[in-house]
């Protein structure tokens, strides 16, 4: 489910850049985000000690930089690609913490994936260079985002999303301009805006949190490579973006990798993982 919000939404934003710019995107829909959980789930309630804090701090700091690096990669590159080559930090992570070597047979399988999924030769002319090393940074954020994010919910629960929403605020406004605020006196730019915002923070990292919280950090990263999969599919239908018979082997490659690593007996043992 967060996987259909999140490439949902990222679709919905691409459609928006001939408007708002990439950082502004990130910063409208981070802030909406923020002040709709934070105040529905009423975080001010939580007391912060050092350490906690600098945990959430430091899951707002991967949230913004997961969020803010994915966006300008989109702008030049197709949110398939972007997605397939983000995809790198979880499945590093996956293979950091496996613990059985089944794993690794479906996280090389997903591996392959990835690599059908990418421009061939051919294509790679016509990607962006930068487009592809903002993928790349994203990449990092969003690996780290997964154990910064565990670590989260064990001190905060579901109070850690809209915490770490105001922090990631923080950062990436810096990143935005003063035309954001002339464009959202336009009531229909501000309602698709908070649109954006539900479908690509809010109702994504409440269920994410809760996927890290109960899933082991191994199995997440791998699941996690359904997102190229859904942005695939989102972007065809949305976007116009369209995969070639390869590109789609490699969809077929990651569901596979997905439902294998689910089914995995080391799955069944390891509910009460922890880092």
């Amino acid at each position: 489910m967060a996987i259909i919000s999140i490439t949902v939404g990222a679709a919905l934003a691409k459609s928006m850049f001939s408007v708002f710019t990439p950082e502004n995107v990130t910063v409208l829909r981070l802030s909406v985000s923020a002040v709709i959980l934070f105040f529905g789930l009423k975080a001010w309630r939580v007391r912060f000690i050092r350490d906690n804090f600098l945990t959430v701090f430091a899951y707002g700091i991967t949230v913004a930089g997961m969020n803010l690096f994915f966006y300008m990669s989109i702008k030049t590159v197709p949110v398939g690609v972007a997605l397939a080559v983000e995809l790198i930090g979880p499945l590093c992570v996956a293979m950091l913490y496996s613990q059985h070597r089944l794993d690794y047979v479906w996280i090389l399988l997903a591996v392959i994936g990835v690599y059908l999924l990418l421009p061939k030769s051919t294509q790679v002319e016509n990607l962006d260079v930068e487009g592809l090393l903002y993928a790349l940074v994203a990449a990092f954020f969003w690996g780290t985002y997964i154990l910064m994010g565990k670590r989260a919910g064990k001190y905060f629960g579901n109070k850690a999303p809209p915490l770490g929403l105001v922090f990631a605020s923080l950062v990436v406004i810096p990143a935005g301009d003063d035309v954001l605020i002339t464009q959202l006196l336009d009531i229909n730019l501000l309602l698709f805006a908070v649109l954006i915002a539900l479908l690509s923070s809010a109702i994504p990292l409440m269920l994410e949190m809760f996927a890290l919280r109960n899933l082991p950090t191994h199995v997440y990263g791998v699941m996690a490579s359904g997102e190229p999969v859904m942005g695939a599919i989102v972007g065809f239908f949305i976007l116009g973006e369209q995969l070639s018979l390869l590109q789609c082997l490699g969809v077929g490659a990651i569901v596979t990798s997905s439902v294998g690593i689910a089914l995995s007996p080391l799955y069944l043992r390891a509910r009460n993982f922890s880092l």
